[in-house]
């Protein structure tokens, strides 16, 4: 079960991505999150936030380009490492 921090976090990555821009004091939250959180922490958060887009993008059974174009932002956005990404969501954002 996660704890309040990491809770915090995924809230504050569903606000970011929920209207795709980061203002400053969401910037500042980001930052702080980090600093309190160990990094291994940080990239199961952001790991599984990644899988929740991911689970989003197939609920209908097919990933447009547009959802391609969110996932590959919030992974690029995040730092996310490849090895971290579902098999799937990796070929995926391979093809274009």
């Amino acid at each position: 079960m996660p704890n309040s921090a990491e809770a915090g976090l995924t809230r504050l990555l569903i606000a970011i991505f929920a209207d795709n821009v980061v203002t400053a004091e969401e910037r500042q939250e980001l930052i702080e999150y980090q600093a309190d959180l160990d990094p291994a922490t940080v990239q199961k958060v952001f790991a599984a936030f990644v899988e929740q887009k991911w689970g989003e993008a197939l609920a209908d059974g097919v990933v447009t380009e547009e959802e391609k174009l969110i996932l590959r932002r919030v992974v690029e956005e995040l730092e996310v490492p490849e090895s971290a990404l579902p098999a799937r969501l990796r070929l995926s954002l391979r093809a274009r």
